[in-house]
Formats: structure tokens, C-alpha cells, sequence
């Protein structure tokens, strides 16, 4: 649950949102969202405290993406309604159906940030230390749901394990290019 908080202090520290996705953060949010009501569902209460601190982390990265103007704050509110709303009428339903909805939205969400990795070059706003997390988070988490044999737990972090490093790897070479960008500028001035 503590993955995605060194990248709202690198959000909050540097003011800016660059290099993220935001399509990945509302949809992040709303896997998030969707695990918390399932892990209610199932009385899980690891799985239903960390996925909703996942999901006030990522309300925070929107808040600074609004303020960036690169996403609506009517979006967010209406995605949060629409998606506490499904969920909960899904878990009333079924909570394999709550739980597949989970599955799907949440094991997706990281292939918008995924894709914006691989084309933008300027990644400064991606913190390398909170997706190093993530993959050391997804590789637990996995090793979690196969110990409960919960495949809804387990299954989704198989697209984000090598995404997660995928991200990791990338930005910290933008970064890095970055920093000697800027001392090769100054050793020249």
C-alpha cells in the first residue's frame, strides 16, 4: 500500500505531473476502488485497507493532474459516484463479479502509464523509487493471492510485474539522462 506515495510526494515536491498517464490514474483509482469493495466482500482486510490508501493516493495524483489542467475535476468526482456505485451493486450481486471487475479495470490501468513510458521521452514526474515498489508490491502480492489461492488476487500481477519494470527502467534513464544533461550544461556554462 505504501508503492504509490513516494510518487505523490515526487508529484507534490517538483509540482509536476509530467510523463504520467492520466487515463492510468483514473483507471487506477477505479481498480482500486473495486478491490476495496471486494475485500470487503470477502472480509479481506488487507486486501480491502491497502487498495483504499491506494485509491486516496491516486485521488491525490488526479487532484494535481486537475490542477495541471489534465484532467477535470467533474471526471473525477463522476468516476468516483459511477464506479462506488457498480461496485457496490456488483458485490451485492456477486463478489466474483465485483472481484472480476476488479481484476480487469485494475490489471489494465498500468498499460496506459506502460505506453506513455515507452513514447515520451520526458519522464520527470515518474518516480523511479514508487514503481520499484509497485513491482516489489505486484511480486507480493501475487505470492498473496496464490497463498489464499484467491486467482483474482493473483492472476493481475502478471501484466504488472514486467510492466512495473518496464516503467522503472525507463524512467530512471530519462531521469538519468536528464541529471547529466543538466551537469554537462553546467560544465559548460
Amino acid at each position: 500500500m505504501l508503492f504509490i506515495w513516494p510518487q505523490v510526494i515526487r508529484v507534490y515536491r517538483n509540482n509536476t505531473v509530467e510523463g504520467l498517464a492520466p487515463l492510468g490514474a483514473l483507471q487506477g483509482m477505479s481498480g482500486s476502488i473495486l478491490w476495496s469493495i471486494y475485500g470487503l466482500s470477502q472480509s479481506d482486510v488487507p486486501l480491502f485497507g491497502s487498495n483504499l490508501l491506494i485509491a486516496v493516493a491516486i485521488a491525490l495524483l488526479c487532484g494535481a493532474m486537475t490542477r495541471h489542467g489534465i484532467v477535470k475535476r467533474s471526471t473525477v468526482f463522476g468516476l468516483v459516484a459511477t464506479v462506488l456505485g457498480v461496485g457496490l451493486v456488483a458485490s451485492a450481486i456477486s463478489t466474483a463479479l465485483v472481484g472480476g471487475l476488479a481484476f480487469i479495470i485494475g490489471a489494465l490501468s498500468i498499460l496506459p502509464q506502460t505506453i506513455k513510458v515507452i513514447r515520451d521521452p520526458d519522464l520527470n514526474g515518474v518516480s523511479v523509487s514508487s514503481n520499484a515498489l509497485l513491482l516489489a508490491c505486484a511480486s507480493t502480492w501475487m505470492a498473496y493471492g496464490i497463498a489464499i489461492g484467491d486467482a483474482l488476487v493473483t492472476f493481475p500481477n502478471v501484466l504488472v510485474i514486467p510492466c512495473s519494470a518496464i516503467i522503472v527502467t525507463r524512467a530512471w534513464a530519462s531521469q538519468r539522462r536528464t541529471a547529466r544533461g543538466v551537469l554537462v550544461a553546467e560544465h559548460v556554462a
